[in-house]
């Protein structure tokens, strides 16, 4: 049986399928958007063309899909959510205008920045008479009436979502989860949902926007993968189809409808898992990058951990989910040279997306973009393009490239240069801020990279960020497609615990985590795990006594006792000193959160090892093409290598071009590639 796996970007949507025995392939198409299932369809026709199946037979041979789709992030991002509305606790609903104060993005004394308007607007948001007590009594019964009158005002508005967010439900739902159940009566086809399923944590801002995000794209996530798996099915499809969560792990179709935040940048958090599936041989410490034709994506991998966060600003909008720390600009080949205000050349972040595309593309693009250039400075065949299936017009990337060259009072091969050392340095720039966020060296680390246009640019940007190895796998091309084959099947669990370690009761702690697990384990059996093959990852956020923001780490399996939250505590010491660079132990700690991770093996990748030729490189060469390397080494014939016909120990010296099928690996003057065992490149910079 076959698996498979799509991932929708901004420019291509690429799919991966592989075989048991090891066979890996990769497809192709451009994004369909407005029609995201079609792209995902033409991707499938290409493999049954490629297979010499048709559709229908090639679907019955698929046991599982497994997809990151763009469907939330793009409604979030362009603010086409669907209408929504808000119940909240009477007197309380001005809680996500309020925020915290927060500005994201700018510096948060600048007063003169006007805050980003809420996805719900004030006259949407209906207070409802209830309230529970911070111990999860009731104080003040809810209002029923109210709930239904809210209801009622809110479908007349037109709005066809609704969240449901009452203070302490975290700690008692009884209150949201009957308002949901009245609100799902009155408007059977409104999406509902309550911060209790969303996200049951304390801080009331963090826990409502979140909600409210997740009510806002949850409709359009429904009417988008239920209408994919109708089309897959009637094209002959039986088997599961999976999402890629926001925390890189996979999970079932009904639950990702249940909470669609988690499907929020679905798609790169799945980089990560190939940084680290073929890193981890040469490091455990590693950063993921993927540069495809809109964006540029990093993530870090610390001791062979992906490292995630529960501290996410997209669109302007805090989201309180676990997620993979991924940080994305839009740097991409599809990103635009354009002059500023000041006449300074910017690249990025508008983006030709994949209509028009780059000029090149022939589609009726007329601004320069990143691919533009490098068909100019002769790092791309034209004529090779996507294997040969796609034909470049070099003309038309002249054309665009001509007013770029004007406004710099330069020739067009310097013009094209400056494109792509300024989209360099804000790559690299991006490497650096993740790191030095995270309170990590960049030099210390391996770079992996991926995308389709990430060969090209990696080496540039490893040197700027001073970083001295890369490997670039053999599925660049198609890197978060790749990715989605390889994580578990996962869901996170969070509860509210909020003690001193001294006063926590061990009892208490554990209950919660034997609930949180007894959800994870019922879940994951749902989505077709063994329930033999499930296990749980304990961790808990603490602080000191007075602080804002927490520190998470691991917790002992097993029953809790005086002496593992000793240990607890002791861990957090630590980490809190490699995180700040310092800890202080005389001070109190306390608990605030406990999470649970449940987690289920999905099959394992096994792949093809490529033959061992150290001599290949001589009958890999295909011809020499002149390529520019700025005004300091100008115009320099360079080899150009097959890629699929290099074996394992070839070693190639730079500058060289390797041409794979989907994307190209450009080895600059003085860089070092090797060929590993299966067939992916290691880059010495």
């Amino acid at each position: 049986m076959l698996r498979a796996s799509v991932d929708i970007g901004g420019t291509f949507t690429d799919m991966v399928v592989t075989e048991p025995g090891g066979s890996v392939q990769m497809f192709k198409s451009p994004s369909t958007h407005g029609r995201l299932s079609e792209g995902v369809m033409n991707c499938f026709r290409k493999a049954a063309s490629a297979r010499g199946s048709s559709l229908d037979a090639l679907l019955c041979q698929v046991e599982t899909i497994i997809h990151g789709t763009t469907a939330t992030t793009n409604a979030l991002l362009t603010r086409t959510g669907v209408k929504t509305g808000m119940l909240t606790t009477d007197g309380f609903r001005d809680i996500i205008e309020l925020r915290r104060g927060m500005r994201a993005g700018v510096s948060p004394y600048n007063l003169k920045v006007k805050f980003p308007e809420p996805l719900v607007p004030r006259a949407r948001r209906i207070g409802i008479t209830e309230r529970m007590g911070p111990g999860g009594g009731v104080l003040t019964a809810l209002d029923e009436g109210e709930v239904e009158a809210a209801v009622r005002r809110l479908v007349d508005d037109g709005c066809e979502a609704i969240a449901v967010c009452f203070l302490y439900s975290y700690i008692n739902p009884a209150h949201e989860l009957r308002a949901a159940q009245i609100a799902r009566r009155i408007a059977p086809d409104a999406f509902v949902t309550t911060s209790y399923d969303t996200i049951p944590s304390s801080r009331e801002f963090e826990r409502f926007n979140t909600t409210v995000v997740g009510a806002y794209v949850g409709a359009i996530f429904a009417a988008y993968i239920d209408k994919l798996d109708d089309e897959l099915r009637e094209a002959g499809f039986g088997g599961h189809l999976l999402l890629i969560q926001s925390n890189g792990g996979i999970q079932d179709r009904q639950t990702a409808k249940n909470n669609p935040v988690t499907t929020l940048l679905s798609g790169p958090s799945a980089g990560p898992s190939v940084g680290q599936y073929f890193g981890g041989a040469y490091s455990s410490k590693i950063i993921s990058a993927d540069m495809g034709g809109t964006s540029f994506e990093a993530a870090l991998i610390q001791d062979n951990q992906i490292l995630l966060t529960s501290n996410t600003w997209l669109s302007e909008q805090r989201i309180a989910a676990k997620m993979v720390d991924v940080h994305s600009i839009g740097a991409g080949g599809g990103s635009i040279a354009r002059f500023d205000s000041m006449d300074l050349l910017r690249v990025g972040p508008a983006s030709a997306g994949s209509r028009p595309g780059p000029a090149c593309y022939g589609n009726g693009g007329t601004e320069a973009t990143v691919t533009d250039a490098n068909v100019l400075l002769g790092y791309i065949d034209p004529q090779f393009f996507l294997g040969g299936e796609m034909q470049l017009d070099v003309e038309a990337a002249r054309a665009a490239m001509a007013p770029i060259a004007r406004g710099m009072s330069a020739s067009q091969d310097d013009a094209a240069h400056a494109i792509f050392e300024i989209i360099n340095e804000s790559m690299a720039d991006a490497l650096n801020e993740r790191c030095t966020r995270r309170g990590f060296d960049p030099r210390e680390f391996l770079l992996v990279a991926g995308g389709g246009a990430g060969g090209l640019h990696v080496a540039a940007i490893a040197r700027k960020a001073g970083i001295r190895r890369v490997l670039i796998p053999k599925f660049a091309s198609a890197y978060c497609a790749f990715g989605m084959q390889l994580p578990d099947f996962s869901q996170d669990y969070v509860r509210t615990y909020t003690r001193r370690m001294h006063d926590a009761d061990p009892a208490a702690i554990d209950a919660l985590f034997a609930e949180m697990e007894r959800e994870g384990r019922a879940v994951l059996t749902r989505s077709g795990a063994a329930d033999e093959n499930i296990r749980f990852a304990r961790t808990a956020d603490l602080r000191y006594v007075g602080q804002f923001n927490e520190v998470e780490v691991d917790c002992p399996s097993g029953p809790t006792s005086p002496r593992s939250l000793e240990e607890i505590a002791e861990a957090f010491h630590i980490r809190h000193d490699q995180t700040f660079a310092f800890s202080i132990r005389k001070r109190a700690v306390e608990l605030v959160y406990l999470r649970v991770r449940a987690i289920a093996p999905t099959p394992p990748i096994s792949l093809r090892e490529i033959g061992h030729d150290a001599g290949s490189p001589v009958r890999a060469r295909k011809a020499d093409r002149a390529c520019y390397f700025g005004r300091v080494i100008g115009w320099q014939q360079t080899p150009v290598y097959a890629g699929d016909s290099l074996c394992a120990g070839a070693a190639i010296e730079g500058p060289a071009l390797l041409e794979e099928a989907g994307a190209t690996i450009l080895v600059p003057p003085g860089a070092r590639a090797e060929v590993d065992r299966y067939g992916n490149y290691l880059i010495h910079t």
